[in-house]
């Protein structure tokens, strides 16, 4: 029963994926169709279909967005750079608006390398109890990271029902995701902001 509902669940986000080919008009700037099919794919904790059989060039021919349906039926573009190893999961009404998001996003990543070393210190300290403090929803929200990215991993930890969990439970994360690292640096500097009068809330793990 179970792979029948799968099956079926395959079927509807393919017959999705196709209608999206005819929005775009075969003029649209920068639209290559390519040799591929509608397939599985999963990076970055996000599980997904994606359409292979066309692409969008971005205006600095750097960037390449293809449409794609994750597991949970969202619709997202899949953008990827030429210089970077993983593809960026976004959301966007035009293939524009995806690259934009995707850069920016690139953009604070790499401006945020330069804490590189004191978020593993931190996450050294969370581990050995030397640091205490909660790691929330909000600041996965402020990280430089894909929203679609960090619901796939949260829900593959089975946290993404919980608002906060403690921080030591996040550095344990961090070591199977290394870009958890960027959550807790946020959470930390969230901290150090609070006013000191402000009551502790308690982690809910």
């Amino acid at each position: 029963m179970r792979h029948i509902f799968s099956t079926r669940k395959a079927a509807e986000r393919k017959a999705r994926l196709a209608v999206e080919r005819k929005l775009l008009s075969e003029d649209f700037p920068g639209l290559r169709p390519l040799n591929g099919d509608i397939v599985r794919h999963s990076e970055s904790w996000v599980r997904m279909w994606v359409d292979n059989s066309w692409a969008v060039r971005s205006r600095c021919g750097r960037m390449y967005a293809r449409r794609g349906m994750t597991d949970d039926g969202q619709l997202i573009w899949l953008v990827r750079h030429v210089d970077r190893k993983l593809a960026y999961h976004t959301v966007g009404h035009t293939p524009d608006m995806a690259f934009r998001r995707a850069q920016e996003g690139w953009q604070r990543c790499d401006a945020m390398k330069a804490h590189r070393r004191e978020a593993r210190g931190l996450i050294r300290d969370l581990l050995l109890g030397r640091a205490r403090f909660d790691v929330s929803v909000v600041d996965a929200a402020e990280a430089p990271l894909s929203p679609v990215e960090v619901r796939g991993f949260l829900a593959r930890m089975k946290i993404d029902r919980k608002y906060r969990i403690s921080g030591r439970m996040a550095a344990l994360m961090a070591l199977i995701e290394p870009q958890m690292g960027l959550i807790i640096w946020i959470a930390h500097q969230r901290r150090a902001r609070r006013p000191a009068t402000a009551a502790p809330r308690a982690a809910l793990a």
